[in-house]
């Protein structure tokens, strides 16, 4: 009796819930620069349809090579600025509290919900929140925006 009760205590283990379980794939790629693969993205949404602004939505990186915390606050504000979105310093600031550096194979996980409240995940464990809901349009722009640096990525994330 003691060894069934073990097991089924093993089995009673949680389980960490992916952010994205209840959305549906609406497309994924590859983020190459020059010769290296920097990461896989993926972007979800209710349905498996790319409608900007109908949350919850939800953007996965999966980290192909190590890029320091700095690094990835600079890139987002320099994409950013490079797209033309009017951006609030305090989301640097947030970010910068909780975005962690990775490493080959983190993922990274932005999931937007009905209120347009946006939460990052890293390797499935919450990380942080920004309650503006002004951010979540700006931050998918760099990947979901016309001018992205990478169109084919963009029309492959939104499953054109």
């Amino acid at each position: 009796m003691k060894k069934w009760l073990s097991i089924l205590m093993l089995l009673a283990v949680p389980v960490w819930a992916s952010p994205v379980a209840d959305l549906t794939l609406v497309g994924e790629g590859k983020m190459r620069w020059l010769f290296w693969d920097l990461y896989q993205a993926r972007f979800y949404s209710d349905d498996g349809r790319y409608r900007p602004g109908d949350f919850p939505q939800a953007l996965a990186l999966r980290y192909q090579r190590d890029i320091r915390q700095e690094d990835l606050l600079n890139a987002t504000v320099e994409e950013w600025h490079r797209l033309g979105v009017v951006w609030k310093p305090e989301w640097r600031r947030q970010l910068e509290r909780f975005w962690p550096s990775v490493r080959k194979q983190d993922e990274l996980v932005l999931r937007v919900d009905e209120n347009g409240v946006s939460r990052f995940y890293f390797n499935w464990r919450l990380l942080g929140t920004v309650e503006d809901p002004d951010f979540a349009p700006a931050f998918l722009a760099i990947w979901l925006s016309p001018d992205s640096r990478d169109p084919a990525l963009t029309r492959k994330l939104k499953g054109s």
